[in-house]
């Protein structure tokens, strides 16, 4: 069988990226995924209380990717009107 190349949608690529911190320098730019509903945080404990920190969309860099990325340019803004 031969090998099937991988299309790739890096995180600044994708529509459901939402960058964080555009204007200050950092190694990679960091932004958060939208993808998906935010996830529960695990509490923070310390020896006397515990600190609930509710719910956020995970953090990624602009060079991260994943198998659900959709690039925004091949995004048609009437695909979710029904």
């Amino acid at each position: 069988m031969a090998d099937v190349p991988v299309t790739r949608t890096y995180c600044k690529e994708c529509r459901f990226w939402d960058v964080m911190h555009d204007r200050i320098t950092t190694k990679a730019p960091e932004g958060r995924c939208r993808r998906h509903a935010p996830h529960p945080e695990a509490p923070l404990e310390s020896s006397t209380v515990i600190f609930d920190r509710g719910t956020v969309w995970p953090a990624t860099f602009d060079d991260d990717w994943c198998g659900e990325g959709q690039h925004f340019d091949n995004v048609d803004i009437f695909d979710d009107v029904t």
